[in-house]
């Protein structure tokens, strides 16, 4: 079984990024967090749309990404204080 403990950190921790960028949006803020873990693991879960009317779009599919990787990832997102 899961740590649930994981759960209030991971919480904490995107409030805490949150409240540093106040401007963003929610699904701004994760979808930032999103890219950012993807190009610090080697594109994993990085999904391109082909080409229309001149524009491709880039999403993340982190469904398999583990809790415990993505929570290490907030804690250096938080380190460096920024998103």
């Amino acid at each position: 079984m899961r740590e649930p403990q994981r759960i209030n950190e991971i919480l904490e921790l995107i409030n805490e990024l949150w409240t540093k960028n106040p401007d963003l949006r929610f699904n701004q803020l994760i979808y930032i967090l999103q890219n950012e873990y993807s190009e610090n693991n080697s594109g994993v879960g990085k999904v391109e749309s082909i080409e229309v009317d001149g524009f491709k779009r880039t999403g993340y599919d982190l469904f398999g990404a583990e809790d415990d990787d993505f929570l290490q990832h907030l804690k250096n997102e938080v380190q460096k204080g920024k998103v």
